[in-house]
């Protein structure tokens, strides 16, 4: 896949440049993100439409601000070197949402509270409760 592999060497580069600490370990150093922004400017016409229309932003501001989330994924320690080896085996890892601009509470909703009374099932169409009493139905539906 292009896109993954101009992103991981990008990511690469960017996590040697910074070292790969995160703002917690290290002092903070002054971020030059223009050879990023120069590196970005190098991709095929087709790849940054592809890359700024999964952003959500245009083409202009594209370079720009994604050289900025990923140098602040790599300082906040979203981007580790480990995110670097399962975007090699094509495994989730949180790149994508630090590249789109989401924070990490918006990654994953939050549980329901659990009732002891009611029993959490997953469905066809999301989660579902029914009573403790009850056994989750096979068919994904709760009124079976």
């Amino acid at each position: 896949m292009l896109v993954k592999n101009a992103i991981f060497l990008l990511l690469a580069a960017a996590i040697v440049f910074t070292g790969g600490q995160s703002s917690q370990a290290a002092p903070k150093r002054e971020q030059n993100p223009d050879g990023c922004i120069s590196a970005v400017h190098l991709w095929s016409i087709t790849f940054k439409h592809e890359i700024a229309s999964f952003m959500g932003v245009s083409q202009e501001r594209m370079p720009a601000l994604f050289c900025q989330r990923l140098g602040e994924g790599i300082r906040s320690g979203r981007i580790t070197y480990s995110d670097l080896n399962r975007l090699q085996l094509d495994q989730s890892t949180e790149i994508w949402l630090v590249i789109k601009g989401k924070s990490k509470a918006a990654a994953r909703p939050a549980p329901a509270p659990r009732n002891p009374n009611f029993r959490t099932c997953h469905g066809i169409t999301g989660t579902f409760q029914i009573p403790a009493s009850r056994k989750c139905p096979l068919s994904g539906y709760a009124n079976n």
